[in-house]
């Protein structure tokens, strides 16, 4: 559990950071080029960046060019257990699959001290939440016709559906809007008496732009990943940022429905609110006009220029919207595993029988087993492929025999099958005229051919590596000729089992005579 959530903190830290550091370059240069509503958008792709605990992996994940260099690490497929050791920076292994590293034990007391700030971020926020409900007990109900008629004047000139009830509190200092579900408009106290029946309408407007865009669920979302990542700057500066633009978002929205002769009145009810209400700290569940505006003169200048430069949404919307598209589709996916590219080479020729033997295993079947032992696995290749499967004497200990297999695959290459089994149990197979063989690797077993397979050592559940079957007596790297058989794979490890067991996932594309394959491959090993 420690180490699953170490892994979550620290993959959604980076990659979060990373995007979201490219973003706020971004905007710097290019903010008043983007329309506010597209920059919310990005800035949103970022936040829940760092959320998502678990992205699909796609080829056109743009983290495939982080992960690349290193799934591509040199190899050294060796021939026997007599070649010598690997040069640096390669690596020689037997088909296994390895359990995954246990944390370092500072880990343990980062994870204390990351849950401890989230514990008390959580708990001020409920605080929050809880007095500002409080102080709404005593908020009075606005019934007045002319207040009642505008509104839903506004809600249908901006095609909201939903009925807002109206609120005049002293819960807040400037007009906001509470809740999604059970949306309510509030206005401090006096607002009424203060601001004149067209100023009222503006903010109206405004405040139901934040209802149609729904910005208080987004709100709730931004100040989830403010609490996980409170030791974060770059997260709190994104949800600031997205507050800002939220805000230029809904003027948009309002200036829409308005007239052009009503927009400068609109900026200037604006900057009267700006000026004449004080600003406090929201609740999550608020969203008000100028919340998120800190009423920098930068800040302030963009918001006062936006409005008087506001132009009706153009064509380009279209080009914006395929942008954030794109975006979302190559940052909220995950890098592949790794590639894993199965191979055949043979120092010599292959005997027809034995080559009959080995292409038999290229069949694919359907599997569904529960609890299997591993024989009853051997048996279910040996009847897809109709290749005689044995397992050698002492290869297989008892332990190893009371294991349970759970298997679940459609179309799956029977090798796929056959070596993912075997992993679990550190064995590896040889081929002959006669069948497969099932033997337990040691130095100085030789036979006529057996499976080998070499690759970098995993990182992050991913197990990228490369498997050959060589011909016994080879010289190593330098057998001859080229690949017979190229599949690539990508494999993740679901980590070790809570008893002690494995369990993986393949998600496998092959291709054979032109035709392709995909599909995906379950197993898991129980003592």
């Amino acid at each position: 559990m420690t180490a699953t959530l170490a892994q979550w903190l620290v993959t959604a830290t980076w990659k979060g950071t990373l995007l979201i550091a490219i973003l706020l370059l971004l905007h710097r240069f290019f903010r008043n080029r983007v329309p506010a509503r597209w920059w919310c958008a990005l800035v949103l792709v970022a936040i829940v960046r760092t959320l998502i605990p678990i992205a699909p992996a796609a080829r056109f994940s743009v983290f495939n060019l982080v992960t690349s260099a290193r799934a591509g690490a040199p190899v050294l497929v060796v021939a026997n257990d007599a070649t010598p050791p690997p040069p640096a920076g390669m690596k020689r292994a037997f088909l296994r699959s390895p359990a995954p590293p246990a944390p370092a034990p500072w880990v343990a007391g980062l994870l204390v001290a990351w849950a401890v700030g989230v514990s008390f971020l959580l708990g001020r926020t409920a605080w929050q939440l809880y007095r500002f409900r409080r102080q709404l007990a005593g908020s009075i109900d606005v019934v007045r016709d002319d207040v009642l008629l505008l509104v839903e004047a506004c809600r249908t000139r901006l095609g909201v559906r939903r009925r807002v009830r109206i609120l005049s509190t002293g819960a807040v200092a400037t007009p906001s809007l509470y809740g999604w579900l059970r949306p309510t408009l509030l206005l401090p106290q006096g607002f009424l008496e203060s601001f004149t029946r067209e100023q009222l309408r503006y903010v109206i407007l405004h405040e139901l732009a934040h209802l149609r865009r729904s910005d208080v669920p987004l709100n709730w979302l931004a100040t989830l990943a403010r609490v996980l990542h409170w030791f974060n700057p770059l997260v709190h500066l994104a949800v600031l940022r997205l507050a800002e633009e939220r805000e230029l978002a809904c003027d948009a929205l309002a200036l829409a429905a308005l007239e052009a002769e009503e927009r400068p009145a609109y900026g200037g009810t604006v900057l009267e609110i700006v000026e004449r209400l004080r600003t406090g700290p929201m609740v999550p569940a608020a969203a008000g006009l100028t919340l998120g505006m800190s009423a920098t003169p930068q800040q302030l200048k963009r918001r006062i220029v936006m409005i008087a430069s506001f132009r009706r949404p153009s064509r380009h919307s279209l080009a914006f919207a395929a942008l954030v598209l794109g975006i979302g589709l190559v940052t909220l996916t995950d890098a592949r595993a790794g590639d894993v590219v199965y191979m055949r080479h043979a120092a010599e020729p292959l005997s027809p029988a034995t080559k009959i033997v080995v292409d038999s295993l290229e069949q694919t079947m359907n599997v569904e087993l529960t609890a299997a032992s591993l024989d009853e696995v051997l048996h279910a290749v040996s009847n897809a492929t109709g290749t005689t499967i044995k397992i050698a004497d002492g290869a297989v200990d008892d332990a190893q025999r009371q294991s349970h297999v759970t298997l679940k695959g459609t179309n799956v290459p029977a090798h796929l099958v056959l070596m993912e089994t075997l992993s679990a149990f550190e064995l590896a197979v040889k081929f002959s005229d006669a069948g497969v063989e099932v033997i337990k690797p040691r130095e100085g077993d030789h036979g006529p051919m057996r499976m080998r397979i070499a690759g970098p050592a995993p990182e992050e559940g991913a197990l990228p590596r490369k498997v050959m079957i060589v011909q016994e007596g080879g010289e190593g790297e330098d057998l001859p000729g080229g690949p017979i058989i190229e599949r690539k794979l990508d494999i993740k490890t679901d980590g070790q089992s809570p008893d002690g067991g494995r369990k993986h996932k393949v998600t496998f594309r092959s291709s054979k005579d032109g035709q392709e394959t995909e599909g995906t491959f379950e197993i898991e090993v129980t003592p």
